[in-house]
């Protein structure tokens, strides 16, 4: 709300106010304002906690879908390290792939394109047509009658 009303404390506004000697962030020395406050600044500590803070979203969407009829059917995470899921009561079942997409799923990609490629937070894969998430072994499953679901969290 203080974003749409124009009140949102930054640099620039210490700066105006008296209060602060220069008007540039203090992270990164570029000209501070609401904007640049909230998306722009691209300081590692920044960086990593606008990173971390959408993984604990997503960590828990995830726990919340794991629980439900489709968690079964989860294959795949982008959410964090398993310490960082541990720490919210997240625990991945086996067959759930973490940070690296499993080979089975893109067997055409190597090792190598399989970690440096870009990927969803999460992936559920249902057989098509399926009301409920009971089944667990879609390998056996043939890829034409798969029903993915890529899952981002913004």
């Amino acid at each position: 709300m203080k974003f749409r009303t124009g009140t949102l404390y930054t640099q620039k506004m210490a700066h105006l106010y008296g209060r602060a000697t220069s008007s540039s962030c203090l992270l990164c020395h570029q000209p501070d304002s609401q904007i640049y406050m909230l998306s722009g600044c691209q300081n590692a500590s920044i960086q990593n906690m606008v990173t971390e803070r959408h993984n604990i979203a997503s960590r828990i969407f995830i726990k919340t879908l794991s629980k439900g009829d489709f968690g079964g059917n989860i294959i795949f995470t982008e959410i964090g390290s398993g310490t960082q899921m541990a720490q919210q009561s997240l625990v991945l079942p086996a067959h759930v792939a973490n940070r690296t997409l499993p080979q089975w799923l893109l067997s055409n990609l190597s090792a190598d394109e399989l970690r440096s490629c870009s990927r969803p937070d999460a992936m559920c894969i249902l057989p098509v047509g399926t009301k409920n998430g009971h089944q667990r072994d879609i390998q056996a499953t043939h890829p034409l009658r798969w029903d993915v679901h890529l899952i981002e969290v913004k």
